[in-house]
């Protein structure tokens, strides 16, 4: 999903909008009456006394919270406030490239503000799951696949897990060195807001056996005795 975009279901709770009063807040058939601390402007001049003489100012009429009027018969389904508690659910659009830690934003999603104004906005922050096989560097995905020493001594083929779901068979030369890495080009992750993909680099690690077995310590120390290497010798007992 985060590598070629999809839909992801969200489900949350929220505010709505009161669905008997349609977010007034007033009982049905009923009026507002004008606020008297304001007077229906919604606002209030308050004077401020100071060492350099008496300022006035304007601020919202707490009385009516700024609407100007206040409500004689608040809604029984609501008390007043035009919003009522929800269960909504609603489809995201995941976009190719994505990275954990981003956030999506859904206008008008979020919580009903009743009376008091439009709904705010649902925000989605996106975590994108681990993947064993992969480590992910922006758009590039590495993959460390384990082979042999006569692997890769000799050289081997390997089948290379894609994000796609599918497997690449990937030739791995005789001599191959601990550590090397081979890219293969447009098969990493999505570029997010853009066109095209990153790399998959498959970086080769050489397995070396802690133990052997008796039969394979008489081989290496004949590979050792043919390339004149200096290997230990059991203690003799």
């Amino acid at each position: 999903e985060a590598a070629f975009g999809g839909e992801a279901a969200v489900d949350y709770q929220t505010l709505t909008t009161c669905s008997e009063c349609s977010g007034s807040g007033a009982t049905p058939g009923t009026e507002r009456a004008t606020c008297p601390d304001c007077r229906g402007a919604g606002q209030v001049r308050v004077a401020q006394r100071s060492l350099f003489g008496t300022a006035m100012s304007v601020r919202p009429c707490q009385r009516c919270q700024g609407e100007g009027s206040l409500i004689s018969d608040p809604c029984d389904t609501c008390r007043g406030s035009g919003a009522t508690p929800h269960h909504a659910s609603v489809s995201v659009e995941i976009p190719a490239g994505i990275t954990s830690g981003t956030r999506l934003r859904l206008s008008g999603r979020g919580e009903s503000a009743g009376r008091l104004g439009p709904p705010g906005d649902l925000f989605v922050e996106v975590s994108v799951a681990e993947d064993d096989r992969f480590e992910r560097h922006d758009a590039d995905l590495i993959h460390r696949p384990s082979i042999g020493i006569a692997e890769a001594v000799l050289g081997t083929r390997l089948d290379i897990p894609l994000i796609e779901g599918e497997t690449l068979e990937l030739e791995v030369p005789n001599g191959t060195q601990p550590g090397t890495a081979f890219r293969i080009r447009g098969r990493g992750m999505s570029v997010l807001g853009r066109r095209g993909r990153g790399d998959m680099l498959v970086v080769v690690e050489v397995n070396i056996p802690d133990q052997v077995s008796s039969e394979e310590e008489d081989l290496l120390r004949r590979w050792a005795d043919l390339r004149d290497e200096r290997v230990d010798r059991p203690a003799s007992t």
